[in-house]
Formats: structure tokens, C-alpha cells, sequence
């Protein structure tokens, strides 16, 4: 049975070049996408954190206080077990 007239190496050739550009562009726009889950992800969470402050009556320059004595503290800590 004939499967019909073969391609050429140079139709090969272009149609994996096609393919890959199309291949690109769909990677770009799920990388896109990907961002913006990412990023609405983050709002998400700084939300929660901005609820938890206000609720415990906690502002931001206090919690950024205690952030970096907790740094701080966690750091000298790793240093005494090296």
C-alpha cells in the first residue's frame, strides 16, 4: 500500500521548526500564567499575615522588630554550632 508521496529532509526540517516555535510560545505563555498564580499566591499570603497583625493589634514596624530579633537570634545560634 502506498502511504502517499514522502517529505522531503527539507519539509522534516520545517515542520520540527514550526513545531519547536509553536512549542516556545506555549512555554512562554504557562510560564506566564505560572507568574501569575505565583504572584497571586503571595497576595494571598500577605493578606493573611496583614489580618493576623491587625487582629492581634500588632503593627507592621513592631512585627519587623520582631522578625529581626528572630533573625538575629536564629543566626548567632547556627554560628555557635559551627
Amino acid at each position: 500500500m502506498s502511504r502517499g508521496p514522502r517529505k522531503t529532509i527539507g519539509d522534516k526540517i520545517r515542520e520540527k521548526e514550526e513545531l519547536i516555535q509553536s512549542l516556545k510560545v506555549r512555554l512562554q505563555s504557562e510560564n506566564k500564567e505560572l507568574e501569575a498564580l505565583k504572584q497571586e499566591k503571595r497576595v494571598k499570603e500577605i493578606e493573611e499575615i496583614a489580618g493576623l497583625l491587625e487582629e492581634s493589634g500588632v503593627t507592621i514596624e513592631q512585627a519587623r522588630d520582631i522578625l529581626e530579633q528572630h533573625i538575629a537570634k536564629e543566626s548567632v545560634g547556627e554560628a555557635e554550632c559551627a
